[in-house]
């Protein structure tokens, strides 16, 4: 049969129609799987990057920690204690709810709620009254100036929800689902296994390339890696094993991403069981750590010993801060002496199973050794560290902290003690650190807040209700065909903008 140039154009052109278009699926690697999909329940990195692909907030970050619009497409603050957002209009949920202020208000006065019991609480802590006088207008009224609000609501805690949405799933939310108007939505979380999301049509900026989002939970790094290596996985987005890394740069078949963390990593001591309590007894076990030996042992090189609560890429860091509690343990001993412990005493690291939080534990397991400590050590899964130490831990803990790209968000969290039962984990009540906290908040002067934030750094080092380690690097990989992805300092990258070749 004769067929006509046009006609088989148009059918072949039918044909390619009906084939369906290459699906970019996307698989990530996490050290851990989610502990859940609720923004408000939430205070894990892992939680926080799936978060971030499903959600958006009145305000995001970009890639250098600045300030960019999201769902609220302008903003202003009138006087010092009014913020008014003006919204975006035309945006919906992903099930098909109409986003308006009043998911706004719904959402701040939910994290704000005590009986959320939300660790991101404290990012609003300041916040008096949310309004929405029309659909597209928010007011936030704070109870005295709130120095970092912007910051603040760029956190993934502060997330917007649709209240229809968390209403229906009940005690369900966060698990079995999750809504928001990011470039994502959430299809299903098989626990311990992995988190599988789909590409949002309506996403207010466009949609999507990548059509679907699979994070895998893989705790141990040599299996991350070979997952990488045979196909298993597209990106490793953070985490990457250290001890690997320099191989895996020089090998031409991956794409490599390295870039300074906002995070600090610690061992936590919980001030409320003996003898954690006595300031002389965290000092010693300062000095007894050398953190140098961290740094090359187990980041291989990656890291700096810590310069005190902040990482030097954080807003307020104090430059002029040198490592802290330098490797002494002729003086841990004698402070060990002065507060009558000169026989040591016993105690118990809990670490999660990834290997460099324990291979660090393991290294200041021996260094405690060498001055009496006798420290055990007690590996738990991931989220239930998390819970267990927000509520009170029998001992020490290996855990970090990232905030904001504030020191507000840097040292509040984890140090006032109105967080105690949430982030502050180490239950340590200090009336000078909290006011110095307080103060920096409510002061807008910028140069001002630096030396308030200057001092508050001095004092949680002079009172260590932890043992400092190190400011890491962020290190990742993936195949060549990820394209656009970027990593972010606060470890949460999104995704919007990546690409697969085929």
């Amino acid at each position: 049969m004769k067929v006509f140039r046009p006609v088989l154009c148009a059918l072949l052109l039918v044909a390619a129609m009906s084939v369906p278009a290459f699906a970019a699926e996307i698989r990530l690697a996490q050290v851990a799987d989610i502990s859940s999909l609720d923004p408000h329940k939430v205070s894990d990195i892992y939680s926080a990057n799936v978060i971030r692909q499903i959600y958006s907030n009145l305000v995001q970050v970009n890639e250098n920690m600045e300030i960019v619009p999201d769902l609220a497409e302008s903003w202003e603050n009138p006087d010092d204690l009014t913020w008014i957002f003006h919204l975006r209009k035309g945006i919906t949920f992903h099930n098909g709810e109409p986003f308006t202020a009043k998911d706004v208000k719904y959402s701040i006065e939910r994290i704000r709620n005590p009986e959320t019991a939300s660790p991101g609480a404290t990012h609003l802590k300041e916040v008096q009254s949310v309004e929405a006088p029309d659909d597209y207008t928010v007011k936030i009224v704070t109870k005295r100036p709130f120095a970092p609000m912007l910051m603040s609501l760029t956190r993934y805690e502060t997330s917007i929800l649709n209240e229809k949405a968390v209403s229906a799933s009940g005690a369900d939310y966060g698990s079995k689902a999750a809504v928001g108007t990011g470039p994502f939505k959430f299809v299903e979380w098989s626990r311990g296994d992995k988190v599988t999301l789909e590409k949002n049509p309506e996403y207010f900026r466009g949609p999507a390339v990548l059509d679907r989002v699979i994070y895998r939970g893989i705790p141990e790094d040599a299996t991350r890696l070979i997952e990488l290596e045979s196909g298993g996985v597209d990106l490793i987005p953070g985490n990457f094993p250290y001890q690997e890394f320099a191989n895996i740069e020089k090998n031409d078949k991956y794409l490599t991403y390295k870039v300074p963390a906002m995070s600090t990593l610690y061992m936590g001591l919980n001030t409320e069981v003996k003898p954690f309590g006595d300031k002389l007894v965290r000092q010693a076990m300062n000095y007894a750590v050398d953190k140098q030996a961290i740094v090359d042992a187990v980041y291989f090189g990656f890291a700096a010993p810590s310069r005190g609560p902040l990482s030097p890429v954080i807003w307020g860091f104090d430059p002029t801060r040198t490592a802290v509690y330098p490797y002494d343990p002729v003086k841990a001993k004698e402070l060990l002496k002065q507060a009558g412990y000169a026989d040591g005493f016993d105690m118990t690291i809990y670490s999660d199973n990834r290997t460099e939080r324990r291979s660090a534990a393991e290294l200041i397991q021996a260094y405690l050794a060498e001055v009496g400590i006798r420290a055990n050590i007690e590996l738990m899964e991931w989220s239930a560290l998390l819970s267990t130490s927000a509520k009170g831990i029998g001992g020490a803990f290996m855990l970090g902290w990232t905030g904001t790209g504030d020191a507000d968000g840097g040292m509040t969290p984890v140090y006032h003690s109105a967080n105690i039962g949430s982030s502050n984990r180490f239950r340590y009540k200090s009336e000078g650190i909290d006011a110095l906290l307080d103060k920096g908040t409510a002061t807008l002067d910028q140069d001002a807040r630096k030396k308030v934030y200057a001092e508050v750094q001095e004092l949680i080092t002079e009172e260590c209700p932890l043992v400092f380690m190190i400011s890491q690097e962020l290190l990742g990989a993936s195949s060549k065909k990820v394209q656009g992805f970027k990593l972010y300092p606060n470890m949460i990258s999104p995704l919007y903008t990546v690409t697969l070749s085929e």
